[in-house]
């Protein structure tokens, strides 16, 4: 029966008909109730009706392979009932709201070194498959005998099974390993390293770049010698692909960012030549005190050249004649982009706000559409990211839009964030909030949380306008606990309030709010 339906299936319905007196008999009599003047329907309900069949009555497999962690001892405490409750408030409120609460829930049963009750194992159990796999290993961790063994029916749970870090590298895909090296960063650089150096030499020219590319976007200073063997292997060549070209440029950028290199000393001796003394104007000038700025060629020089550039940075021409009008001043801002900042204080003579100011003033800048743009601010703002710079950032922050601050307010430390925030007035800009708080995990200070608060409700009740329900979600995780008698407190609104902003504003932020502290509070005590 089942290769005539893979016959049937491969030759099609028109060519190979289906003998359906193979089929059990309560099949059957259903088939023959349907009409044949579509053959192909009637085969595709045959199929699915067959394999209903088949499934009808089975125990699930049972899975055999090891979970991903151990769990707790078999003779481990038991959760109390009162805390064990708490589980089915957590997985009652909405699913954008659960996944802090449930972390912290669990991360408080393994810390007391506690596991479920029957009760909390079995809705663990109901809703594993609709909750992250990051909490299957803390799932599993709380579990009992019993419950690991209901645990090895679900049908999901393979894919939490436990597979070597050096298994993932060996059999696994690009985007699997490229992962597992992204997270070994984070916590063992010098295993990560082994890892690829391991198989440095079997990998593609394509998968290379990709781990150059995490290389750079996690450097830490302990990657230089492994960066400075591999790169003779990026040397110039006559006839090379463009990949070649720019693992080289990568790999050059990352080893001029670290004054210890042979890479930093030679490209800062070649560029000191830039550097030259002119009279200062007004007052200064007529005291005689000379300004330090840089000159830069408009055409090929002894350095500033298309095959020196090529052959030992792996920079390419201007890509943009728009904004670069000259190959040397695109050149010059990957330099800028690469180079620790006090090299250009240093040799410019200036302080970090003054030098910002001087790379982006009216020498540096061109007309586009009408309008004036700095050629140099996106290398000012990749050097800050790239260092790390704090003070780098807190002064391109002064003279930037808000577009162009997102990727730098990561920077600013803990306890200027908020300061940042309420005195541009982003209060309830989503972008900027979580620019500046995705890897905070404190709780904003009393009088800030009610101020963001107070402006939502503002916006939606006085002004009855929109703003998303996300503000909502962040708020949730950071906002103090005392904002929760000041939104118990909002519950008279204006006459003029559409009732839809109402029902917004109770939904998303007094109920949502309120119940996920109370939560928390249960949790923490």
């Amino acid at each position: 029966m089942l290769q005539q339906l893979i016959n049937t299936a491969l030759l099609g319905t028109e060519k190979m008909g289906f003998d359906e007196k193979l089929l059990p008999e309560s099949i059957r009599n259903i088939i023959e109730k349907m009409p044949d003047t579509d053959k192909e329907a009637r085969f595709f309900k045959t199929v699915a009706l067959l394999s209903f069949y088949e499934e009808a009555g089975q125990k699930p497999k049972r899975f055999e392979g090891e979970f991903p962690i151990e769990n707790l001892k078999s003779d481990a405490a038991v959760a109390s009932p009162k805390f064990a409750s708490i589980l089915n408030e957590i997985l009652e409120i909405p699913y954008n709201l659960r996944n802090d609460l449930l972390t912290l829930w669990l991360d408080k049963l393994i810390e007391n070194k506690q596991i479920c009750t029957a009760k909390s194992t079995v809705a663990l159990l109901n809703s594993i498959e609709s909750l992250p796999k990051k909490l299957h290993p803390k799932i599993i961790k709380v579990l009992s005998k019993n419950g690991l063994e209901l645990l090895a029916f679900k049908t999901s749970i393979s894919a939490t099974t436990q597979v070597s870090d050096e298994q993932i590298w060996k059999e696994g895909k690009l985007a699997e390993r490229r992962e597992l090296f992204t997270e070994l960063r984070k916590e063992d650089v010098q295993k990560a390293l082994a890892l690829l150096e391991s198989t440095w030499k079997e990998e593609s020219l394509n998968d290379k770049r990709a781990f150059v590319e995490v290389i750079k976007t996690t450097f830490q200073p302990s990657d230089v010698a492994f960066l400075e063997s591999v790169l003779p292997e990026f040397a110039f060549k006559a006839k090379e692909r463009k990949t070649q070209k720019e693992i080289r440029q990568t790999i050059k950028g990352l080893l001029m960012g670290i004054k210890t290199t042979e890479s930093y000393s030679n490209t800062t001796a070649a560029l000191k030549s830039y550097f030259h003394q002119e009279k200062a104007k007004g007052m200064m000038g007529w005291i005689g005190k000379e300004n330090t700025v840089l000159v830069l060629p408009d055409t090929n020089d002894d350095f500033m050249n298309t095959s020196k550039m090529e052959a030992e940075y792996g920079m390419e021409l201007s890509p943009d004649v728009a904004i670069f009008t000259t190959n040397q001043h695109y050149w010059f801002a990957c330099f800028l982009e690469y180079l620790p900042f006090d090299f250009w204080t240093q040799h410019l003579e200036k302080d970090v706000p003054t030098t910002v100011k001087y790379f982006i003033s009216e020498v540096f800048t061109v007309k586009l559409s009408g309008k004036k743009l700095a050629i140099f601010l996106n290398a000012l703002i990749n050097n800050a990211l790239q260092h790390k710079d704090v003070a780098l950032a807190k002064a391109l922050l002064k003279i930037t839009s808000l577009h162009d601050q997102l990727p730098l307010l990561g920077l600013l430390p803990e306890d200027e964030k908020e300061e940042y925030i309420l005195s541009t007035k982003q209060l309830t800009s989503l972008q900027a909030l979580e620019a500046c708080f995705s890897n905070f995990h404190g709780t904003w200070s009393a009088d800030f949380s009610k101020a963001i608060l107070q402006e939502c409700y503002t916006i939606l009740i006085e002004k009855n306008t929109y703003i998303s329900e996300q503000l909502g979600v962040i708020m949730v995780k950071y906002l103090h606990p005392s904002v929760s008698v000041f939104l118990l407190n909002t519950n008279q609104y204006p006459a003029s309030t559409n009732h839809y902003y109402i029902r917004h504003w109770e939904k998303y932020f007094v109920e949502a709010i309120v119940k996920s502290q109370r939560i928390r509070q249960k949790i923490n005590t």
